[in-house]
């Protein structure tokens, strides 16, 4: 299987949350925080070219799913994508966050 990263520019505010409801096959269900409006736009983009958010299959404690700190704000503002008949292939994910 190849695999090819590309970076996008996404929603920065965006928020997928913890919940997979309507977005089974996209969604893994281990987002965090609530879903917002941009976070349906991201799900959306990714169930439109059948995409899964690997960030979302796998449960993590806070600190390894929060990307994004200012004050008392909390997000998980990087995903990573991939097509959905390569998840069964994806054994775990990690963004790192700079600091």
């Amino acid at each position: 299987m190849k695999f090819f990263f590309v970076e996008f520019v996404l929603l920065y505010d965006a928020h997928v949350g913890s919940s997979n409801v309507g977005y089974d096959g996209t969604h893994g269900g281990f987002g965090y925080g609530s879903r917002n409006a941009d976070g349906s736009r991201i799900l959306e983009f990714a169930d439109g070219l059948n995409l899964v958010i690997c960030n979302t299959l796998f449960m993590k404690q806070e600190a390894k799913l929060v990307t994004y700190v200012a004050g008392p704000v909390k997000s998980t503002v990087d995903y990573i994508m991939i097509r959905q008949e390569g998840k069964a292939k994806i054994r775990n994910v990690k963004v790192i966050n700079y600091k």
